[in-house]
């Protein structure tokens, strides 16, 4: 989806709750809302910068595997951020380039490090779609993981994306 407008607003959750909703709108009508608690009122762009990493974690589709999970607050037992690896695989850490900066969002478990790297490719290809010819810079890195312990295990590329890109039409 091609966002063309974005919107942050104060409203109430189902529960009763306060919560900041931001609208993410694209061409066609289509729209992503995210709500999330209130943490930080009054800054939009801090909330907006919150939403778009709680997209960015939600793309890999984590559902509850049970019940307990099902009535829990969300956090599907994931290993708290001091942890290297769990049962279920390592812990990797994405860092995304947005214009002269970078992001990096929460630590994400992975089952191994082939997953992490096609979940960077596919991220990267994502990105694409947002660059500008004569606007953006077409070139440098788009993705990276780190392990939890800062290292970097892999940098995906403009040109390694758009090969990517190709090759999935």
């Amino acid at each position: 989806m091609q966002i063309i407008h974005t919107e942050v607003e104060h409203a109430t959750a189902s529960t009763g709750e306060a919560v900041l909703r931001v609208f993410f709108r694209g061409e066609g009508g289509d729209c992503v809302t995210v709500d999330m608690a209130q943490s930080d009122p009054g800054n939009d762009e801090a909330a907006l910068e919150r939403a778009r990493a709680i997209l960015v974690q939600t793309a890999r589709f984590d559902l509850a595997a049970n019940d307990y999970d099902t009535q829990s607050n969300g956090n599907f037992d994931e290993v708290a951020v001091a942890a290297a690896s769990n049962e279920n695989g390592e812990i990797y850490i994405f860092e995304y380039r947005d214009g002269e900066s970078s992001r990096q969002v929460p630590p994400s478990s992975m089952p191994s490090f082939e997953a992490a790297r096609e979940e960077a490719v596919r991220c990267a290809i994502d990105l694409l779609a947002d660059l500008q010819p004569g606007t953006d810079d077409l070139s440098g890195w788009l993705v990276r993981v780190h392990s939890m312990n800062g290292d970097l295990l892999c940098s995906i590329d403009v040109q390694e994306a758009e090969a990517a890109r190709q090759a999935t039409e």
